[in-house]
């Protein structure tokens, strides 16, 4: 697109947020995004955080170079899961502090590639994670890539507890990890309460979502 303001109205129109959800999510007062949606605002101060809670990349919406990372790979389903799909191996049920319960009673399968050949995913309830993560959307997770510092973890704890956090760093056999929702405090636990950190790739839509029993039977 030629203008942020075009660019902008794009990303905005498929992200699916209101004004409020997107002033909420950027720190903003909602006349600040009112400007935004009417086109009357031609560049914008906090474009990092405008970009994270749009899902799309901060350099395409600033300056309109490179992809913008609304387009998601599609895979055509007839009656068999295509080669890589990621399974959906159940649903992760938010509770307090970024912990959740596993329900894995849901299954069936994303129209999303991996090359990650044991990538599996979980379908996000509850708003613990809002605006990165919004209630029934899903996180892909590839466990056989190492994640670094910064990246979005999937941390499973010895006690069988779950969270999807931030890394911040292993040091000292200890992991730092900040919380998505700013609202919740960084926390440190040591390494040897850690049974697995994995990374998060990828946030997918609920549209993407296959039910398999619905599709075959």
């Amino acid at each position: 697109m030629n203008t942020f303001n075009d660019r902008f109205k794009i990303a905005f129109n498929k992200s699916g947020l209101s004004q409020h959800d997107l002033a909420r999510a950027v720190n903003v007062s909602q006349p600040a995004i009112r400007k935004l949606v009417a086109g009357d605002t031609k560049s914008f101060r906090k474009i990092s955080e405008l970009a994270q809670a749009l899902k799309v990349n901060v350099e395409w919406l600033s300056s309109g170079q490179g992809d913008s990372g609304l387009d998601v790979p599609q895979f055509e389903f007839m009656g068999a899961v295509k080669s890589r799909a990621v399974k959906v191996k159940g649903e992760a049920v938010m509770g307090a502090n970024g912990a959740f319960e596993m329900d894995e009673s849901l299954s069936g399968y994303l129209k999303f590639y991996s090359d990650d050949p044991v990538a599996f995913s979980l379908r996000v309830k509850g708003d613990s994670m809002f605006p990165r993560i919004n209630s029934g959307e899903f996180v892909v997770i590839e466990p056989e890539l190492v994640p670094a510092s910064g990246d979005e973890v999937f941390v499973k704890l010895k006690d069988g507890r779950y969270m999807i956090k931030k890394l911040e760093y292993l040091r000292n056999r200890e992991y730092r990890f900040t919380s998505i929702n700013q609202d919740h405090p960084p926390i440190t636990i040591s390494s040897e309460l850690v049974d697995k950190v994995m990374y998060v790739s990828a946030i997918v839509k609920s549209s993407r979502y296959i039910d398999v029993n619905s599709v075959t039977n």
